[in-house]
């Protein structure tokens, strides 16, 4: 029997609809808790954050036309918050310059496609696992001091 091959799947173009949308506000919904850690726990400034992360977006989904997803900075975002401030601005500043260097020449070699490939589903659960209980230890802290804070985000 002979093995077929996938044709690779071709980019649908931009279809500006509810699914697009509903995406918006879902990448919304993963950005607003970040930037809140960091003008919170790491005491930087909003305008700063909000107008670098507004010109990046911009910049995207002009070039690409498309929206872009912020996935790479989440993990940058937990280690910074997590760490109850203790992290520097200019750290949090180099570590995204650098991942987003990495990325853009990973990208560029299609060295993106052979690390899917060598990385299995469980390995990216497990990293989202544990970013997630980061923000739950850190969530636990917190509340330990506010039985006010506490209250409202159990109720």
């Amino acid at each position: 029997m002979k093995a077929t091959v996938d044709a690779p799947v071709e980019p649908r173009g931009n279809t500006y609809d509810v699914q697009e949308l509903a995406g918006a506000f879902g990448d919304l919904g993963t950005l607003i808790p970040f930037v809140v850690g960091y003008i919170t726990i790491n005491h930087m400034d909003p305008a700063g954050i909000l107008i670098a992360f507004g010109v990046f977006k911009l910049w995207a989904g002009f070039y690409f036309k498309t929206p872009v997803p912020i996935q790479p900075m989440k993990a940058i975002g937990t280690a910074a918050i997590t760490q109850g401030g203790a992290i520097t601005h200019g750290a949090i500043f180099a570590s995204g310059l650098f991942t987003g260097v990495v990325w853009g020449l990973l990208g560029l070699s299609g060295a993106v496609t052979w690390i899917q490939q060598i990385t299995r589903r469980p390995v990216v659960q497990g990293i989202v696992l544990s970013l997630g209980l980061g923000f739950v230890v850190e969530g636990v802290k917190m509340m330990r001091g506010d039985l006010l804070l506490a209250a409202v985000a159990g109720g």
